[in-house]
């Protein structure tokens, strides 16, 4: 069996397998990524300064 090719373009970001499921995300949105760097930073902010 010859392998699939990938047709020229752009790479996915995220390409997620799962048993049966896929997902693929072509380009994380600028807001999406904003807005969980803001969260992983509230916690992790929270985190060290909690000790």
């Amino acid at each position: 069996m010859a392998p699939t090719q990938r047709p020229t373009g752009q790479r996915p970001s995220c390409d997620l397998r799962i048993g049966g499921i896929r997902l693929t995300v072509q380009h994380i949105p600028y807001p999406v990524l904003a807005l969980a760097t803001g969260i992983a930073g509230s916690i992790g902010s929270a985190l060290w300064l909690g000790r």
